[in-house]
């Protein structure tokens, strides 16, 4: 932002009415104001507020043009109202878009590092369910085998009932996989879709700020 424009956000911040009834305000872009006993210069100087202070008002007299505050630290005193305004500073509010620009790409970070976890758990469950099908099928066939066989009919019947609970626990497993996977391909899918609303309100936040700000600032040019 040039000096340019922040001299004009100054300027229109400096010209909205401030409210008496306001719990809290804010000193402007000025470098330092001063917090003096009384109002007006003739009374002493009883501390001096950096740009961005955070003061409580007490009371506001329009005709001095003087409000009565209360820093944070407890000290009371007057300052010109013209140095107050309702809301932070640019620089306070910049620092604060920042700052939750940064805590949003952290998180967005972590999401896809969570869901490059989950895929690589996906790929490893497909293997798991590919080598299960294998085996299944071979057993189907042995089973085929064993049974189509005449001899030792004892052997065979106790070797059928043994690969047929085999085939049953083999398929149970591959069904658990297959539940777990579905429900870890539908958790990504939750977690992309989060990702990108949270994305997507960021962005409108941090911009629609700006632009209402700009939008004052060519109304109060023109």
């Amino acid at each position: 932002m040039t000096n340019r424009a922040v001299s004009l956000i100054v300027c229109l911040l400096a010209a909205l009415p401030f409210s008496a009834l306001a719990a809290t305000a804010y000193v402007t872009d000025e470098l330092e104001i001063t917090l003096r006993r009384g109002q007006g210069t003739q009374f002493g100087i009883r501390a001096m507020l950096d740009s961005g202070s955070r003061v409580e008002v007490l009371q506001q007299d329009a005709e001095s043009g003087y409000t009565q505050v209360r820093t944070s630290s407890g000290t009371e005193g007057w300052v010109l109202s013209r140095y107050l305004q309702n809301n932070p500073v640019a620089r306070e509010r910049v620092d604060t878009a920042r700052q939750a620009q940064s805590q949003a790409e952290q998180q967005a970070a972590e999401a896809v590092a969570q869901l490059e976890t989950v895929q690589s758990e996906n790929t490893q469950m497909r293997t798991q369910i590919g080598q299960l099908e294998e085996k299944v099928g071979s057993l189907e066939t042995e089973l085929r085998r064993v049974s189509s066989a005449a001899a030792r009919p004892m052997e065979i019947q106790r070797r059928n009932e043994q690969l047929v609970e085999e085939v049953r626990t083999l398929e149970q497993e591959r069904d658990r996989l297959g539940m777990e996977l579905r429900n870890e391909q539908s958790l990504r899918d939750n977690w992309i879709t989060g990702a990108a609303i949270a994305f997507i309100g960021l962005a409108l936040g941090l911009v629609a700020p700006h632009l209402r700000r700009r939008k004052s600032g060519w109304e109060g040019l023109g």
